[in-house]
Protein backbone atom coordinates (compact mmCIF):
# COMPACT_ATOMS: atom_id res chain seq x y z
CA UNK A 1 0.00 0.00 0.00
CA UNK A 2 1.25 3.37 -0.16
CA UNK A 3 0.40 4.55 3.16
CA UNK A 4 -0.66 8.21 1.92
CA UNK A 5 -2.07 10.87 3.96
CA UNK A 6 -5.89 9.24 2.53
CA UNK A 7 -7.01 5.95 4.21
CA UNK A 8 -6.59 3.29 1.69
CA UNK A 9 -9.99 1.40 1.41
CA UNK A 10 -10.32 -2.57 0.55
CA UNK A 11 -12.25 -1.65 -2.47
CA UNK A 12 -9.69 -2.97 -4.74
CA UNK A 13 -8.27 -5.97 -3.25
CA UNK A 14 -11.96 -6.87 -2.42
CA UNK A 15 -12.71 -6.17 -6.30
CA UNK A 16 -10.08 -8.55 -7.07
CA UNK A 17 -10.73 -11.20 -5.39
CA UNK A 18 -14.33 -11.45 -6.65
CA UNK A 19 -13.71 -11.20 -9.74
CA UNK A 20 -10.56 -14.25 -8.84
CA UNK A 21 -13.32 -16.49 -7.37
CA UNK A 22 -15.29 -15.14 -10.35
CA UNK A 23 -13.28 -17.27 -12.65
CA UNK A 24 -12.67 -19.73 -10.65
CA UNK A 25 -16.46 -20.36 -10.53
CA UNK A 26 -16.11 -20.43 -14.34
CA UNK A 27 -13.39 -22.93 -14.15
CA UNK A 28 -15.25 -25.02 -11.51
CA UNK A 29 -18.71 -25.37 -13.91
CA UNK A 30 -16.45 -26.64 -16.72
CA UNK A 31 -14.55 -28.92 -14.58
CA UNK A 32 -17.26 -30.35 -12.58
CA UNK A 33 -19.37 -30.56 -15.97
CA UNK A 34 -16.58 -32.50 -17.63
CA UNK A 35 -16.51 -34.58 -14.62
CA UNK A 36 -20.02 -35.73 -14.65
CA UNK A 37 -20.37 -35.92 -18.11
CA UNK A 38 -17.31 -38.70 -18.11
CA UNK A 39 -19.24 -40.44 -14.91
CA UNK A 40 -22.05 -40.87 -17.09
CA UNK A 41 -24.05 -44.12 -18.67
CA UNK A 42 -23.63 -41.99 -21.94
CA UNK A 43 -19.53 -41.98 -22.04
CA UNK A 44 -19.59 -45.26 -20.71
CA UNK A 45 -21.65 -46.59 -23.70
CA UNK A 46 -19.55 -44.22 -25.72
CA UNK A 47 -16.71 -45.85 -25.05
CA UNK A 48 -17.92 -49.55 -25.19
CA UNK A 49 -19.92 -49.34 -28.27
CA UNK A 50 -17.81 -47.07 -30.08
CA UNK A 51 -18.96 -47.25 -33.50
CA UNK A 52 -22.40 -46.88 -31.94
CA UNK A 53 -23.90 -44.04 -30.44
CA UNK A 54 -24.99 -44.08 -27.00
CA UNK A 55 -28.78 -43.97 -26.46
CA UNK A 56 -30.82 -40.78 -26.79
CA UNK A 57 -31.67 -41.22 -22.96
CA UNK A 58 -28.38 -41.45 -21.63
CA UNK A 59 -26.92 -38.81 -23.88
CA UNK A 60 -29.96 -35.99 -22.64
CA UNK A 61 -28.70 -37.30 -19.17
CA UNK A 62 -25.46 -36.66 -19.71
CA UNK A 63 -26.43 -33.37 -21.25
CA UNK A 64 -28.57 -31.94 -18.37
CA UNK A 65 -26.20 -32.67 -16.05
CA UNK A 66 -22.81 -31.30 -17.46
CA UNK A 67 -24.84 -28.23 -18.48
CA UNK A 68 -26.43 -27.88 -14.81
CA UNK A 69 -22.76 -27.69 -13.93
CA UNK A 70 -21.56 -25.21 -16.30
CA UNK A 71 -24.31 -23.22 -15.52
CA UNK A 72 -23.72 -23.36 -11.84
CA UNK A 73 -20.59 -22.20 -12.12
CA UNK A 74 -21.55 -19.72 -14.76
CA UNK A 75 -24.47 -18.37 -11.82
CA UNK A 76 -21.73 -17.95 -9.51
CA UNK A 77 -19.37 -16.04 -11.88
CA UNK A 78 -22.11 -13.89 -12.46
CA UNK A 79 -22.83 -13.41 -8.31
CA UNK A 80 -19.27 -12.50 -7.87
CA UNK A 81 -19.38 -9.79 -10.39
CA UNK A 82 -22.35 -8.36 -8.73
CA UNK A 83 -20.34 -8.45 -5.41
CA UNK A 84 -17.54 -6.40 -6.86
CA UNK A 85 -19.70 -4.07 -8.29
CA UNK A 86 -21.59 -3.65 -4.88
CA UNK A 87 -17.77 -3.91 -3.20
CA UNK A 88 -17.51 -1.17 -5.67
CA UNK A 89 -20.09 1.37 -5.09
CA UNK A 90 -20.18 1.08 -1.61
CA UNK A 91 -16.58 2.78 -1.79
CA UNK A 92 -17.76 5.52 -3.86
CA UNK A 93 -16.32 3.96 -7.08
CA UNK A 94 -19.11 5.02 -9.73
CA UNK A 95 -16.81 5.09 -12.86
CA UNK A 96 -14.01 3.33 -14.57
CA UNK A 97 -11.80 7.06 -13.78
CA UNK A 98 -12.75 6.08 -9.89
CA UNK A 99 -11.36 2.43 -10.12
CA UNK A 100 -7.92 3.93 -11.76
CA UNK A 101 -7.62 6.36 -8.92
CA UNK A 102 -8.30 3.57 -6.40
CA UNK A 103 -5.77 1.32 -7.89
CA UNK A 104 -2.95 3.89 -8.43
CA UNK A 105 -3.66 3.97 -4.37
CA UNK A 106 -2.60 0.81 -3.98
CA UNK A 107 0.25 1.08 -6.32
CA UNK A 108 3.59 2.16 -5.34
CA UNK A 109 4.84 5.51 -6.85
CA UNK A 110 7.56 6.11 -9.17
CA UNK A 111 9.73 7.66 -6.75
CA UNK A 112 9.48 5.21 -4.22
CA UNK A 113 10.14 2.81 -6.37
CA UNK A 114 13.66 4.46 -7.14
CA UNK A 115 14.18 4.88 -3.08
CA UNK A 116 13.43 1.27 -2.35
CA UNK A 117 14.24 -0.76 -5.37
CA UNK A 118 16.76 0.61 -7.58
CA UNK A 119 19.50 0.22 -5.09
CA UNK A 120 18.60 -3.28 -4.29
CA UNK A 121 19.19 -3.66 -8.10
CA UNK A 122 22.06 -2.01 -8.66
CA UNK A 123 24.58 -4.32 -7.95
CA UNK A 124 22.71 -7.44 -9.35
CA UNK A 125 22.62 -5.68 -12.21
CA UNK A 126 26.39 -4.82 -12.74
CA UNK A 127 27.58 -7.89 -11.26
CA UNK A 128 25.30 -10.18 -13.93
CA UNK A 129 26.29 -7.92 -17.00
CA UNK A 130 30.09 -8.09 -15.85
CA UNK A 131 29.71 -11.90 -15.74
CA UNK A 132 27.66 -12.09 -19.18
CA UNK A 133 29.71 -9.97 -20.73
CA UNK A 134 32.75 -11.95 -19.92
CA UNK A 135 31.20 -15.65 -20.52
CA UNK A 136 29.85 -14.09 -24.22
CA UNK A 137 33.25 -13.00 -25.20
CA UNK A 138 34.72 -16.52 -23.97
CA UNK A 139 32.47 -18.80 -25.88
CA UNK A 140 33.07 -16.30 -29.38
CA UNK A 141 37.01 -16.88 -28.87
CA UNK A 142 36.81 -20.83 -28.26
CA UNK A 143 34.30 -21.04 -31.26
CA UNK A 144 36.67 -18.84 -34.02
CA UNK A 145 39.25 -20.99 -32.40
CA UNK A 146 37.21 -24.24 -33.15
CA UNK A 147 38.26 -26.41 -36.19
CA UNK A 148 33.62 -26.08 -36.71
CA UNK A 149 34.26 -21.87 -36.16
CA UNK A 150 37.51 -21.65 -38.34
CA UNK A 151 35.77 -24.11 -41.22
CA UNK A 152 32.23 -21.94 -41.16
CA UNK A 153 34.24 -18.93 -41.55
CA UNK A 154 36.22 -19.97 -44.78
CA UNK A 155 33.00 -21.35 -46.19
CA UNK A 156 31.36 -17.94 -45.59
CA UNK A 157 34.23 -16.74 -46.76
CA UNK A 158 34.48 -18.47 -50.16
CA UNK A 159 30.40 -17.53 -50.66
CA UNK A 160 31.16 -14.20 -50.29
CA UNK A 161 33.99 -14.05 -53.08
CA UNK A 162 31.55 -16.36 -55.38
CA UNK A 163 29.04 -13.92 -55.34
CA UNK A 164 28.88 -10.57 -57.21
CA UNK A 165 28.06 -7.82 -54.41
CA UNK A 166 26.51 -4.75 -55.02
CA UNK A 167 28.69 -1.29 -54.27
CA UNK A 168 26.93 -0.83 -51.28
CA UNK A 169 27.40 -4.62 -49.74
CA UNK A 170 31.51 -4.33 -50.18
CA UNK A 171 31.27 -1.18 -48.25
CA UNK A 172 29.97 -2.97 -45.78
CA UNK A 173 31.80 -5.74 -45.55
CA UNK A 174 34.96 -3.96 -45.68
CA UNK A 175 33.88 -2.11 -42.46
CA UNK A 176 32.89 -4.80 -40.62
CA UNK A 177 36.28 -7.03 -42.01
CA UNK A 178 38.14 -4.40 -40.59
CA UNK A 179 39.70 -3.91 -37.00
CA UNK A 180 37.59 -2.10 -34.18
CA UNK A 181 39.01 0.60 -32.58
CA UNK A 182 40.26 -0.29 -29.18
CA UNK A 183 38.74 2.34 -26.67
Amino acid sequence: MSGGPEKDSVAVPAMVGFCGVGVAAFGFGAGYGARSYYSTAAYKELLEKFPDAPTVEAENLARSGAGRAFLAGTALAGLMGVGAVAVARMNGINSAADLGDEIKKWLPTSERLETVVMPKLEPLQRTITEHLQGAREAAGGQFQKSDLGRRMSERAQASLKEQKLEPWEKELIATLEQPAAKK
